[in-house]
């Protein structure tokens, strides 16, 4: 009893008379203090952001350097190559966040082409916990050449419409060189194409507070894209009689739309040339996965917003959810069966919004962009961008199995099949979508030394069959 009054007694007078409320100040600063302190203890992190033994036993200490070619396919840019190298640090078994991050520093660097022209070079930069305090950096730059770049037409208009042949074909088709009034050979090869080219940077900060759950976010993002239209572009084809022309590309739907010939969007900017713009963006990400390259259990949640520095500014709205649970785990741990969920809206809207911005959402808690509505990360079962609306709403279930793993020459693999099934719909505003895309297929997926993912996948859908060949994780 003395000692109680002892210690009250240093106190000032008006909390000697309020112990209680005294002692739920102190525990509720001693949270506050503890969850946004410049260190983390290693018993103090939350314990779903640990990993699971069984990839915690096949981490590696200190340095983890992966150089090598890989080849890959996509059904808009045919066949590809890539140089693929990365170095990771992850520190020792006695550092407080060795079990609850997949690596303390990691760099990234990839570069690749396909066979129909597209080339890209990606650098990226990411260390959590920055001297082992809740701080967070994350650095990505990327260019990429896009002789591929599809236009089909913008709004939610074209999400009700189909193709009267399977688009391989109606492509196919559309090669066929034909006889203009003038006496020349034309062609609607790149009737829905243009040409791009894209440089983008990524500059993300991040606080991580509440035992390791919550992540404050705020960056930069620069990106300057050149718009080329394929009129007026020269190739050389087959006639329908066997002979080999020289057909010219005319008037494509960009320019018609450039033009006013075709509806478009009211507020949205659609021309060839280039642009520059910066956008200033945050997020508010709670993230209580137990591995954040390749979850087994636990959910995560971000809602962000970026805005462009400018007189007419474009905002780009994102909200998503994940979620995965083990549904299966053999006594040996070597067999595995995961479900994963992924919802998301994407908002792009403004009084100047330049078009290509409708065609990518942004997830800055990982600082990529990707195509919301169709292609490898998103709708699988249509090429990329096939379908464009400024609001968009993604669907996707994945049952992922673990059924190998192979340690080969210092590098370890592990990964199985899978089952997926992607749906999307879009609006010109914000509201109940009136149509939309879906399909599903089965894929392989591969972790390669706890920091890459490998993905193959075959989707069907209302167009035909679609085969993706990649690296990264679709969520």
């Amino acid at each position: 009893m003395m000692a109680s009054e002892g210690a009250a007694s240093i106190l000032p007078q008006r909390y000697t008379r309020e112990p209680y409320l005294t002692g739920v100040r102190i525990r509720w600063a001693a949270l506050v203090l503890g969850s946004l302190g410049w260190g983390y203890p290693q018993d103090s992190l939350d314990p779903r952001r640990r990993l699971h033994p069984y990839d915690l036993a096949r981490k590696r200490e200190g340095w983890v350097i992966v150089g090598y070619p890989t080849a890959g396919y996509d059904p808009l840019r045919s066949i590809g190559a890539a140089i693929v190298g990365s170095i990771a640090y992850n520190g020792q078994r006695t550092s407080p966040t060795f079990t609850y991050q997949p690596y303390k520093h990691y760099l990234f660097l990839q570069a690749g082409g396909y066979l129909k022209g597209s080339q890209y070079v990606r650098w990226v930069y990411d260390a959590p916990w920055l001297g082992e305090r809740p701080y967070r950096l994350t650095l990505r730059t990327q260019y990429r050449h896009e002789p591929q770049g599809q236009f089909w037409g913008l709004g939610s208009r074209y999400l009700s419409q189909r193709l009267p042949a399977p688009l391989f074909r109606y492509e196919k088709a559309l090669q066929v060189p034909f006889l203009g009034s003038d006496g020349h050979w034309y062609t609607r090869l790149g009737q829905y194409h243009f040409e791009l080219r894209q440089w983008q940077g990524w500059v993300i900060g991040e606080r991580i507070a509440c035992r390791g759950l919550l992540r404050l976010l705020g960056g930069l993002r620069a990106l300057h894209e050149e718009v080329f239209s394929l009129a007026g572009r020269s190739y050389e084809l087959h006639a329908p009689n066997g002979q080999k022309v020289s057909a010219r590309q005319g008037p494509t739907l960009l320019d018609s739309a450039a033009g006013g010939l075709v509806p478009t969007l009211a507020g949205v900017r659609v021309r060839p040339g280039p642009s520059t713009r910066f956008f200033v963006g945050g997020a508010v990400v709670w993230d209580a996965r137990d591995f954040e390259i390749s979850p087994n259990a636990g959910w995560c949640a971000e809602i962000a917003h970026e805005v462009s520095l400018g007189t007419l500014p474009t905002h780009k709205t994102f909200l998503g959810v994940r979620a995965y649970h083990t549904l299966y785990r053999s006594p040996s741990e070597k067999i595995q069966l995961v479900s994963a969920v992924n919802g998301l809206l994407a908002f792009t809207y403004g009084r100047q919004v330049f078009f290509t911005d409708l065609y990518y959402a942004n997830r800055w808690s990982e600082g990529r962009s990707f195509a919301i509505l169709t292609g490898p990360t998103s709708v699988r079962a249509f090429r990329e961008n096939r379908f464009v609306t400024p609001a968009a709403y993604l669907f996707q279930v994945e049952l992922r199995s673990r059924v190998a793993e192979v340690r080969l020459l210092r590098q370890h693999f592990t990964g199985g099949p899978i089952l997926f099934w992607d749906a999307a719909s879009g609006s010109d505003r914000l509201g109940l979508p009136r149509h939309g895309v879906q399909g599903g297929g089965v894929g392989l997926r591969l972790l390669w030394n706890m920091t890459t993912v490998l993905r193959a996948d075959a989707a069907y859908g209302a167009e035909g069959w679609q085969l993706h060949f990649t690296t990264g994780h679709t969520f």
